[in-house]
């Protein structure tokens, strides 16, 4: 009976996390019959048969991490009736409590990631985490599901490193603090355990300085409401597309904004193109889709494509290369964006630029107090790859720009 691998899915993938099956066992399916759902620290993919037959064997459960080239299902002319990993019983087996300090129970399909004879469970942040605090990611005991290696478990092990063997004799500190009994436990994975680590590993590596301006947006409103009015059938204009089309501006005089930094090659990457990432809500937690070629597109089509790749995210239909690539992020919370905050950047970006509520406020224009539509506008910035006065430079002209909506309009 074929055993259906794992697949090389590009871009240095070298696992993945299955987030849902869409077959069971028993099920017949059909040649090119999409079977699993994968995420993968790059997107979430879909996979399909390439064989038609019966599912005879799913080897493992959704939520387990997979290397690539291990057999995730095997596809026969005749069901199997045996129990396999994933099995109705498995699936239905209660949750196991353990005792403060007590090892996470290890199947016999796992144990190979707890001795080192086999592939390491650990997402691509976790091992580079273990590379730079120079553990030996083979040694350390995984906490996670089917033996996980979770940051936790390697910080753990480092701080074992550097302790004197004098220390080793006494009471270890639990990696938490222990939680309180009762309430629903939500399981953190698929694409919010993507977040997690992402953001995880954002927040550890750079160094992050925040840059906030207002921005007086009254007459970019008016421009915006009357384009609205004149153009009923086209897609409707919001602050957002005069937003990126903005930034693309002052990335181009200011390109170390647009830039990335190559922490193995130990360069800064500074991007010629603009690709920028717009931050979106969905029901599966936020997403970074990307609008291509910013700066060769007007207003109007910026609007086109945030619209797009906002519903693709939200309904799941986006491709992986919408996802990724990104050179620059600008994240909108719309009227939930709060007077200000602190958006993570977007590593390895350089920066990301938070846009936030737009209110009327009392301000003082030629020495009269009137009421004007304004909002903020922080750049949270990579401090390793700019310093602050490039930063304020760039955020004070994307500024001069939103105040000025007719000269926005010349760039081309």
């Amino acid at each position: 009976m074929p055993d259906f691998k794992l697949p090389d899915l590009g871009e240095g993938v070298t696992e993945g996390e299955i987030d849902k099956w869409l077959v069971k066992e028993g099920d017949v399916v059909e040649e090119d019959d999409l079977i699993v759902e994968i995420i993968t620290d790059k997107a979430t993919a879909e996979i399909p048969s390439p064989w038609a037959g019966v599912v005879s064997k799913i080897h493992y459960a959704e939520g387990e991490i997979v290397p690539v080239g291990t057999v995730l299902i095997t596809i026969g002319e005749d069901a199997v009736t045996s129990s396999s990993h994933v099995g109705s019983e498995t699936s239905s087996m209660p949750a196991t409590v353990l005792a403060a300090g007590e090892p996470p129970p290890v199947s016999p399909g796992d144990s190979a990631a707890q001795t080192g004879n086999g592939p390491v469970k650990a997402m691509p942040p976790v091992r580079k985490l273990a590379r730079d605090l120079g553990v030996d990611i083979s040694a350390v005991s995984g906490s996670g599901p089917g033996g996980r290696i979770l940051r936790p478990d390697v910080e753990m092990m480092a701080a074992q490193v550097v302790q004197p063997a004098a220390e080793s004799t006494t009471t270890q500190t639990p990696a938490q603090e222990s939680i309180p009994s009762g309430g629903q436990r939500i399981p953190l994975r698929g694409i919010r355990r993507t977040i997690a680590e992402r953001m995880a590993e954002a927040h550890r590596l750079v160094p992050p300085v925040t840059h906030v301006e207002e921005c007086d947006v009254t007459e970019l409103d008016a421009t915006r409401r009357l384009a609205n009015e004149r153009n009923p059938e086209d897609t409707k204009l919001t602050v957002l597309p005069f937003i990126v089309k903005a930034v693309v501006a002052g990335l181009k005089d200011h390109p170390i904004l647009n830039s990335s930094l190559d922490e193995d090659a130990q360069e800064i990457v500074v991007h010629d193109r603009y690709d920028i990432g717009v931050a979106v809500d969905t029901p599966s937690g936020l997403l970074v889709p990307v609008v291509r070629d910013a700066d060769r597109k007007r207003v109007a089509e910026i609007a086109e494509d945030i619209d797009r790749i906002a519903r693709g995210a939200r309904d799941g239909s986006l491709k992986p290369d919408e996802l990724r690539g990104s050179t620059f992020t600008v994240t909108s919370p719309g009227p939930f964006g709060g007077l200000m905050a602190t958006p993570i950047v977007f590593h390895p970006q350089a920066a990301i630029l938070g846009v936030h509520r737009a209110s009327q406020r009392a301000v003082v224009r030629d020495g009269q107090i009137v009421a004007r539509l304004m909002m903020n506008l922080s750049l949270t910035f990579d401090h390793r790859i700019l310093d602050g006065m490039a930063g304020a430079k760039f955020v004070l002209d994307v500024v001069r720009l939103l105040e000025h909506p007719a000269v926005l309009a010349l760039e081309s």
